[in-house]
């Protein structure tokens, strides 16, 4: 039987067998498994949960896309992720020196979506004559 999960998020299912199962390796890996072979493990869950991730935000913007395609009115207002970067520098001009440190910022996506009403699909007619 499949679970309600795995209907109703099938990403987030498939996400989460899979760390419960990297983390069943390294749980069962006995004191004699060296580092490295863990290390490799984990960089391996590294991976994958990226491409899954990936691919789940993927699929959430299909499924947005559609949505937007079928509902009468959409009303959408994101917020875009700003980043700043750090540096650190040491200029000399003649006798003189001068440090200089930069900081990082960065501020978090706000988006929201709202959706209203369902275009109506078209069914063709047939008639029996």
């Amino acid at each position: 039987m499949i679970p309600a999960t795995a209907l109703s998020n099938p990403t987030g299912y498939l996400i989460g067998i899979g760390i419960k199962k990297i983390v069943e390796t390294i749980s069962d890996a006995d004191s004699t498994t060296p580092i490295s072979t863990l290390k490799e493990e984990s960089l391996r869950a590294e991976i994958k949960a990226k491409a899954l991730l990936a691919q789940a935000k993927v699929e959430q913007e299909l499924a947005i896309s559609r949505r937007i395609d079928s509902a009468e009115e959409v009303e959408i207002e994101e917020f875009y992720d700003t980043s700043g970067k750090g540096n650190a520098g040491l200029s000399t001009d003649g006798e003189s020196i001068s440090l200089g440190l930069g900081g990082e910022g960065r501020r978090v996506t706000k988006r929201i979506i709202k959706f209203k009403g369902c275009t109506p699909t078209i069914q063709p007619q047939t008639t029996d004559a």
